[in-house]
């Protein structure tokens, strides 16, 4: 199993030195196909990871998933509603003289989406309770989280490397 981690780590991190050597704006560009071909590629090494982190049958697979890409339709849709209003904050946050009326707003969207976020989650439980044994929702849940932290420590430390490179070539 600690193979099967490790090995997972290291195909995910050559997948991003390898995108960030490409020529033009890195991975992350917001706008940029090399983006979604990364988001692509993560979403294949995180399923497959998952599948074998909670011990998945065939069966389940064919249940689980369709929940699953819902669930992580809604969450994403919820990620960047909740940047929105983050963006919103901080430009209002910046103003000489903001509106308190629309900095009380924003902040009561911002608890509204987070609020929201615990929902969801646990419509999620409660619809993967009929496909999954609840040791398994148990281990779906670490593996999120650990995937997370893992994913974010791997593009600060690319992005650390970059940030190295950048002031190698200026000296």
């Amino acid at each position: 199993m600690k193979i099967l981690k490790y090995s997972a780590a290291i195909i995910f991190t050559v997948l991003v030195s390898v995108s960030y050597g490409q020529p033009g704006p890195g991975p992350w560009h917001e706008d940029g196909p090399r983006r979604e071909r990364m988001r692509k590629r993560i979403e294949t090494v995180k399923i497959w990871q998952l599948t074998e982190a909670i011990g998945l049958t065939t069966e389940q697979s064919e249940k689980f998933f369709p929940i699953y890409n819902e669930h992580q339709k809604a969450h994403e849709k919820l990620m960047k509603d909740r940047n929105d209003v983050i963006e919103k904050l901080s430009g209002l946050a910046e103003k000489e003289n903001p509106s308190e009326k629309e900095i009380r707003k924003a902040i009561d969207e911002l608890t509204a989406l987070d609020n929201r976020f615990a929902s969801l989650r646990d419509e999620f439980i409660k619809d993967v309770s009929g496909v999954l044994s609840i040791k398994q929702i148990a281990k779906l849940l670490v593996f999120e989280e650990h995937f997370r932290r893992r994913l974010q420590e791997n593009i600060r430390d690319i992005r650390r490397g970059m940030g190295q490179r950048r002031r190698d070539v200026s000296e």
